[in-house]
């Protein structure tokens, strides 16, 4: 399908969910503004940090600028207010190819001031006016009513929706993924060679021709002993001559790109040649357990289910590579595998890496909190069709939780001259992104739409 049609057919599904949101939370008679959001600058200083549109604007407007709103109304075409200033500092110039624009009435406001009189003239009263986005005290100038400033039902609403994908979305996400792996390739290249942290980030970002801030999140490029780190945030360079630099072992590469503002959120990780062979027999493991816990996957099934289920497989991989003794069962009972794999399954994936809903039961509000022994599990919704989401089971070697291990009663379930020679290496994610199609499981991440 043409991705105007698709563009087109997403709005129309938007529009209906959005009326049906306003009538269940009794504000059926109201229009709805959304805010892309504001600059935020630096304490004491006239620089900004980067800029991202909250993702609620972003579904209806593929485009990632402060300043910009969306008015919607039932029974009338959207209207496209992005604020575009007399500026000779920055480029205000907008792109608004007509395969999204022609889905809108589009009026340019010299300023956010200019706001309250173009609304006025799209014969919407103050007092029916819902305000979606973070700037309460422009809100207010509006003449919205307290009540009507991100209404809570409304939001919640809202962000459980989020979780279900238009084919529109679906296709963002798949072409996000297909950019991605230009650069987990470059990088896997990189890697081989001897590059560094730094250079395997560069390479990634030339692959996929993007600039640091327009990725959906820090790349994650940890070699060897930072691949225990979960969320490790540097980039260590070193000059080629450098005789410190340390040899290239494993490399965890956690890294994806942006299309139309959808994320993909990718990890994998590379042995280089000669490396322990017990950690290659981990990593092909680990990739055989991340497969097979794919092909659980099913409408209806929970993935707090599939979460405990990684558990047990992985309680069983560190029985099988020898790093544990005892039975599978009773490293579960003990609590050990989560040593090993101290963070969640997965999350829900789209206009956020981490997208919002995911502990939601319904769309009024009520939680389904993860279990107790798993307080990390960001999605602990029953998996459904139209949803995307990540699958990332991984096993580390973490100092801290392997310490607290050590000196624990359990100490003697584990093989610690092996977890010795296994720690400097870091650890292992594989990390696929899911979509539950008309059709069942696919994996956008493996296999293109």
């Amino acid at each position: 399908m043409h991705t105007e049609s698709l563009f087109q057919a997403h709005i129309n599904q938007q529009q209906r969910e959005l009326v049906d949101a306003l009538a269940h939370t009794g504000l059926s008679d109201c229009a709805v503004l959304i805010y892309s959001g504001k600059l935020h600058y630096h304490y004491a200083d006239d620089h900004a940090g980067t800029f991202r549109a909250w993702g609620h604007f972003l579904r209806w407007i593929p485009v990632d600028r402060p300043d910009f709103f969306v008015l919607l109304r039932a029974d009338h075409k959207p209207m496209f207010l992005p604020v575009l200033p007399n500026d000779y500092w920055h480029d205000q110039h907008l792109e608004m190819p007509e395969w999204w624009a022609s889905s809108f009435v589009i009026q340019p406001l010299l300023s956010v001031a200019d706001l309250g009189t173009t609304i006025a003239s799209a014969k919407v009263k103050s007092d029916q006016l819902i305000f979606l986005g973070e700037d309460d005290k422009l809100a207010a100038s509006l003449g919205c009513p307290a009540t009507h400033i991100n209404p809570a039902k409304l939001l919640t609403w809202l962000d459980y929706q989020r979780a279900y994908k238009t084919d529109y979305e679906v296709h963002c996400l798949a072409d996000a993924n297909a950019h991605a792996l230009l650069g987990h390739q470059a990088a896997h290249d990189c890697f081989q060679a001897g590059g560094d942290e730094y250079d395997i980030h560069m390479a990634y970002l030339q692959a996929c021709k993007v600039l640091d801030p327009e990725l959906p999140y820090n790349n994650i490029v940890a070699l060897n002993a930072n691949g225990a780190l979960l969320h490790y945030q540097h980039k260590k360079r070193y000059l080629a001559a450098d005789a410190h630099k340390p040899a290239n072992q494993v490399l965890l590469i956690d890294a994806g790109c942006r299309y139309n503002s959808y994320c993909s959120d990718i990890t994998r990780t590379w042995c280089a040649p000669g490396v322990n062979a017990d950690f290659v027999g981990l990593l092909t493991g680990m990739q055989a357990l991340q497969l097979a816990i794919i092909d659980e996957i099913r409408v209806g099934s929970s993935f707090v289910e599939l979460h405990k289920l990684t558990h047990a497989k992985l309680a069983q991989l560190l029985v099988d590579s020898r790093i544990c003794s005892g039975s599978a069962e009773q490293l579960l009972a003990k609590g050990i595998t989560r040593t090993f794999l101290p963070h969640g399954l997965g999350h829900l994936l789209g206009l956020q890496v981490h997208d919002v809903g995911g502990r939601l039961a319904d769309p009024i509000g009520n939680f389904a909190p993860p279990p107790p022994e798993f307080p990390t599990l960001r999605t602990t919704r029953a998996i459904d069709e139209r949803m995307v989401f990540t699958i990332e089971p991984g096993i580390y070697f973490i100092p801290v939780l392997l310490q607290a291990l050590r000196s624990g009663p359990e100490a003697g379930l584990v093989n610690w001259p092996l977890i010795d020679e296994l720690q400097p290496l870091g650890g292992i994610r594989i990390e696929d992104n899911i979509w539950i199609g008309p059709h069942g499981v696919h994996n956008l991440t493996r296999s293109a739409l």
